[in-house]
């Protein structure tokens, strides 16, 4: 396989990659529950999970949930000479959530994250109209059906179960207050952090603390997301793909498709083709494969256009270097704008 990445120099072993996925199954599990289905002790799954965040291989941090995930999908024609500065004026943007270099009608893309209808409206009028870009194509995404809870799917059911948060009803609450934005803030750098450090960052007793995460996971309007460098994993590339599907199926198609490894963010759209996708990507060639499976696969589903993704310079707000290593994070704010 070509190395896209000439500064890749480590590659995670399948040890690494079935250690991810346990703590994406459950990313506040006890380290004695990850090791277990991996088959490190307790002891080493911590001391190895560590040395690849001091790296910036992994991460975890707290994303929006399916209620709160919305937003648009932004591509830019942008200016010769200028492509670096608009992409690093977008990583600074902390309701820009994603951005990537791509090849083809469009240079860039960018995923933004709008809680309201009308913090959408404002976002999208005339905000990104100094940017250096000579055209923009705005798309709203309405609901996200893969992505917040993104698997590398390593790990057999049995595996997966042996980690898996108790099953435990939903919860409805009609918002986020305040104090809920801390909670979200305090768990955007590290998922896993304790219960008695978060209440020392927020003030509040740890039993508060456990009480209101447990309730904001259950009402879907925040999820825990484990996260890696995926050049080291292998997937040096990824595809943007827009699907036009009928709509009374696409509830079912957006799922099917959503779930798969491979995708890693999934959505309907308000717009012709809609249902966007975001693929990984081993080789450039293997887009043709990936398309095909589509066709094979889901027949009702048509490829509108697609493009390569060249780079990923920004995923949940880590701004990535090269290798697509984590090397700072700009905290995912959605309520940005509406200040």
């Amino acid at each position: 396989m070509m190395n896209f990445y000439a500064g890749v120099t480590v590659q995670l072993t399948e040890r690494d990659l079935e250690l991810v996925d346990a703590v994406q199954v459950n990313p506040r599990a006890g380290w004695s529950a990850i090791a277990e289905p991996v088959g490190f002790s307790a002891v080493t799954a911590a001391r190895r999970w560590a040395a690849l965040a001091a790296e910036g291989a992994v991460w975890t941090g707290a994303v929006m949930g399916p209620l709160l995930f919305r937003g648009a999908v932004l591509e830019f024609a942008g200016r010769p000479g200028f492509i670096d500065p608009l992409i690093d004026a977008l990583n600074a943007m902390p309701d820009v959530l994603t951005v990537g270099r791509t090849a083809g009608e469009f240079d860039v893309y960018a995923l933004t994250a709008a809680p309201t209808t009308q913090t959408l409206i404002d976002s999208l009028s005339g905000r990104f109209a100094g940017l250096p870009a000579d055209r923009l194509r705005a798309r709203p995404y309405t609901r996200v059906h893969g992505g917040p809870q993104w698997r590398l799917n390593v790990l057999n059911p049995t595996q997966s179960a042996q980690v898996r948060a108790p099953g435990l009803p939903k919860r409805e609450i009609d918002g986020l207050t305040p104090a809920d934005r801390a909670l979200f803030f305090a768990l955007a750098h590290d998922a896993r952090r304790s219960y008695a450090d978060l209440a020392d960052d927020l003030s509040v007793p740890p039993q508060v603390v456990r009480r209101r995460l447990d309730l904001l996971l259950r009402s879907g309007w925040v999820s825990l997301r484990a996260d890696l460098a995926r050049p080291l994993a292998g997937w040096p590339l990824a595809a943007l793909v827009w699907l036009a599907v009928p709509h009374a199926a696409r509830a079912q198609l957006a799922h099917d498709l959503g779930t798969r490894a491979a995708v890693r963010f999934c959505a309907s759209t308000v717009s012709p083709a809609n249902l966007v996708a975001i693929v990984n990507l081993r080789a450039p060639e293997e887009l043709d494969d990936v398309l095909g499976a589509l066709s094979a696969d889901l027949p009702s589903v048509v490829v509108s256009e697609y493009r390569l993704i060249l780079r990923l310079h920004k995923v949940n707000g880590h701004i990535l270097d090269t290798d697509g290593r984590s090397v700072r994070l700009v905290p995912v704010d959605p309520w940005a704008t509406e200040r």
